[in-house]
């Protein structure tokens, strides 16, 4: 398998991936996304910790699995504004239902999130 250089718009860009497991009311399970320290905020809040600074925040996108896929049909992810405050790099990242409620992930359900940062502060 050949991998090439990506070319972007953004100088030192850095992505993040994370795959979280879910497992209803309580923290869902970190998968992937090495740093990362997950906490549950809320129904279907969830608050992602980076043990280093990633830098700028520049964009997030999601992605949503299950072992039976049907079971997220609907649903969407938002997110709020990174949060530098004392020296604590996060994000938090809410699951919606397709009723428009807040809504945990379940067992044998996913979410993918990819954060792109970049290392000038600012791009």
């Amino acid at each position: 398998m050949l991998f090439y250089e990506s070319k972007t718009t953004i100088p030192k860009e850095r992505h993040h991936h994370v795959r979280l497991l879910g497992t209803g009311a309580s923290a869902p399970t970190r998968e992937i996304g090495q740093g990362i320290t997950v906490t549950r905020s809320g129904v279907g809040v969830y608050k992602l910790t980076f043990a280093e600074n990633p830098g700028t925040f520049i964009r997030f996108g999601w992605g949503l699995g299950a072992a039976t896929p049907g079971d997220v049909k609907g649903q969407t992810v938002t997110r709020d504004t990174f949060d530098t405050t004392a020296g604590v790099y996060s994000i938090e990242v809410a699951l919606w239902s397709s009723a428009f409620a807040a809504d945990d992930l379940q067992a044998n359900e996913y979410m993918d999130l990819e954060f792109v940062f970049s290392e000038m502060a600012s791009p």
